[in-house]
């Protein structure tokens, strides 16, 4: 930071004390003491310790747009560089590989996380260049116990709501996983627990890494979180990774989005997770600046199969590393032997306590879908003197495919595997089984799924903007981790979140600025959705992680493709009025749109809807009978070309483009569309539907996906009369 920056930082950080003191009664000096952040470089605001009347009055005081209360949120690769295409099977860079081209060289991904393990190998800075990229402008908080490198180019660390250790290092394991994922170190000879043995490589590999330790152990303070985007982009990176939570308010009070609306607007690609949870779970960090990413797997498993005595097999799945030898131990059923004061249907899921210790001593045990950790069923299990267990899985007949990581020999089973192995136990008068130790194997189908865990649209803070916008690898990820996380320590480990497909993405967008430093973020994140891709290795429509059809609010767009988005042909570009505009249509007041960009805004009197935004997906909720979308393409082809539009139209939809052909004559030419939509009545299902129109060369094509939720004719005053005799 430079002089005249230190000044104005200084001049903004006693504006912001003045401000606390008049509303609180204190000097200016005291009223510095309760600040617990200045954002003074792309943001301007602070973070303080105040009473809810304190807040009440600065919310009335001239100049001040937003006071909101802080809040915390979550956190949330052997072979994921050969599933994206960067290398071949034999681990070498592929013929048609990006990495050709650029491996991330002077592009800094800024971080914002739980920290890093600087000794990890991951983060080693050999062969890169001595001195570091000239837009850099941040700095290392180093100490005795924590230093940067030419890898690791700058770590700053945020603790306003307490934590240890108070530095940049990483004990959670999370964010060092996080970084060596986006642009790790070449490091051979990695595993975990003896499996997926290999090379570990960020997807930019020659990218430098900025850290912003936001989080403490899973949580993260949002004052912290908005600190972090302020020095992030002041500090110069190119690309943020934010494998982090969100509030899921309005995109005014939710510091994720205010902090990446910011971070958008100096040319920072913004990538983040959609989230974690399972079942039900809705997709987080939504704004439609922000590059948001979904989970999917590998093709690569963990086979631990279960031979029961009969010679039987079931296929199970598992990360461990112990073995049962190739001996049969007797078999029971957890729901069999409970305790004396424990149900059958409670003793099912094995927790502990619910056994007969006597009954389950020296035996493999059958258990249910656990109701508490599957960890502390494990503990129990041994404290009892199991030899081992067999997991079922949820009761929906499916195999899940996030292999868990057990402290016993044990595996996971399938619904329909659990309930044959318990008409085994049934029906034999000395049920017996074994574990098969689990294995890697790759070249799996189908690959890729959706993780049962990756959380799914629609938007919740704003429908008519698809999310996620993409998926990639996120499930069985093995990269860098804390050697203070665990014990014994692990300095590669696996791990499964969205948390692991965003730095994927972050990775991607990096090559990308690197290779086209003139294109805007927006451009960069349409080039990534409109080339992703919607079928798995056996040429079906991606699952989800219960076998069924996944589809756009699954994946969003699909799933990533770095050969193809490195040449899209077309782009959809979007700047900052385009934004602002998007506010105003979502209904942002002249003071939340101020709250949200820093500058006032000026909505018009007529305001449209959010899918106006020149967005690469196409959403439209409550469509009644018709509307139209227009949309603009951009060509970033040095070559001149005709594209010609194919339209998937969703179920009773009726979708058609005009004009249906567009010419462009050179690189940087602009054409516009519209697409018009019209509800057939007769055949809409009372549902979303899905469908896609796809522009298309003789080279290129150009992906956008369609989602509708159209209203009955009873909302819109168009139900039918029906005479019931």
């Amino acid at each position: 930071m430079g002089a005249a920056d230190e000044h104005h930082s200084h001049l903004l950080s006693s504006h912001h004390a003045q401000m606390l003191a008049s509303v609180s009664n204190r000097s200016v000096e005291s009223a510095m003491e309760t600040i617990v952040h200045s954002y003074t470089r792309a943001i301007n605001g602070f973070a303080a310790k105040m009473l809810p009347s304190q807040a009440s009055m600065l919310q009335q005081m001239p100049g001040v747009v937003s006071v909101f209360e802080d809040y915390t949120v979550s956190l949330q690769t052997t072979r994921s560089i050969n599933f994206i295409g960067l290398e071949d099977a034999s681990g070498n860079t592929a013929a048609n590989s990006l990495w050709k081209k650029t491996m991330g060289e002077n592009m800094i991904i800024g971080v914002l996380d739980s920290g890093v393990w600087p000794e990890s190998a991951s983060f080693s800075d050999a062969g890169l260049p001595a001195s570091l990229p000239a837009k850099w402008h941040g700095s290392c908080a180093s100490s005795a116990s924590f230093t940067c490198n030419r890898k690791v180019i700058g770590a700053r660390y945020y603790g306003s709501s307490g934590g240890s250790p108070l530095n940049p290092r990483d004990v959670t394991g999370h964010g060092s996983h996080v970084s060596s994922i986006a642009a790790g170190a070449r490091v051979a000879g990695v595993d975990d627990l003896g499996l997926a043995r290999g090379t570990a490589k960020g997807v930019a590999p020659q990218a430098r890494i900025a850290v912003y330790k936001i989080c403490w152990a899973v949580k993260c303070a949002g004052a912290d979180v908005l600190k972090g985007w302020d020095d992030a982009i002041g500090d110069g990176v190119d690309v943020i990774n934010y494998s982090v939570g969100s509030s899921n308010s309005p995109y005014w009070s939710d510091v994720a989005s205010i902090g990446s609306f910011h971070a958008v607007q100096t040319g920072v690609v913004v990538v983040a997770a959609a989230a974690n949870g399972g079942i039900g779970c809705v997709v987080h960090n939504t704004a439609p600046w922000v590059t948001t990413v979904a989970a999917s797997t590998i093709d690569r498993r963990f086979p631990s199969n279960v031979v029961l005595g009969d010679g039987s097999v079931y296929q199970g799945s598992s990360i461990n590393n112990f073995s049962l030898g190739n001996s049969f131990y007797p078999l029971v059923n957890g729901r069999d032997i409970p305790a004396p004061t424990t149900s059958p249907e409670s003793a099912m899921g094995c927790s502990p306590g619910a056994l007969d210790p006597a009954k389950a001593q020296g035996k493999i045990v059958l258990c249910g879908p656990p109701s508490v950790d599957f960890k502390d069923v494990a503990d129990g299990l041994k404290a009892i003197g199991a030899v081992g267990f067999i997991m079922g899985n949820d009761a929906n007949g499916k195999e899940r495919l996030l292999s868990l990581r057990f402290t016993m020999p044990a595996t996971q089973v399938g619904n329909t595997a659990a309930n044959s192995i318990s008409s085994y136990i049934k029906s034999s008068g000395n049920p017996t089984a074994k574990i098969i130790p689990p294995t890697t194997v790759i070249n799996q189908k189908p690959s890729p799924m959706m993780g049962i865990f990756s959380c799914k649209g629609p938007n919740p803070v704003v429908s008519d903007i698809l999310k996620p916008d993409v998926t990639a690898p996120g499930v069985d990820i093995l990269a860098a981790w804390s050697e203070a996380a665990d014990k014994p320590p692990l300095k590669y480990k696996f791990d499964s979140g969205t948390s692991m497909a965003s730095p994927h993405v972050a990775g991607l967008s990096t090559l990308l600025k690197s290779l086209n430093p003139d294109w805007s973020p927006a451009a960069i994140k349409s080039a990534i959705m409109t080339t992703a891709y919607t079928q798995d290795n056996t040429g079906t429509t991606i699952l989800d992680g219960d076998y069924d059809v996944a589809g756009p609010f699954n994946y969003g767009s699909g799933h990533i493709n770095p050969v193809a988005a490195a040449d899209p042909g077309l782009v959809y570009d979007v700047g900052k009025q385009d934004y602002v505009a998007f506010l105003c249509n979502i209904g942002f007041s002249a003071r939340q749109i101020q709250a949200m960009t820093g500058e006032p805004g000026n909505c018009p009197a007529t305001r449209g809807r959010g899918s106006d935004l020149n967005y690469p997906s196409v959403t439209l909720t409550n469509l009644a009978r018709e509307a139209a979308v227009t949309r603009t393409l951009t060509s970033v082809s040095d070559s001149p070309s005709t594209y010609s539009i194919g339209i998937t139209p969703p179920s009773g939809i009726s979708v058609t483009a005009n004009p249906t052909s567009l010419m462009f004559s050179k690189k940087g030419e602009q054409k516009t569309f519209t697409l018009n939509f019209v509800v057939n009545y007769d055949f809409l299902p009372q549902q979303y539907v899905y469908g896609e129109y796809v522009w298309y060369d003789n080279t290129h094509t150009v992906r956008s996906p369609i989602v509708v939720n159209a209203v009955s004719r009873l909302a819109i005053g168009e139900e039918k009369l029906v005479s019931e005799i």
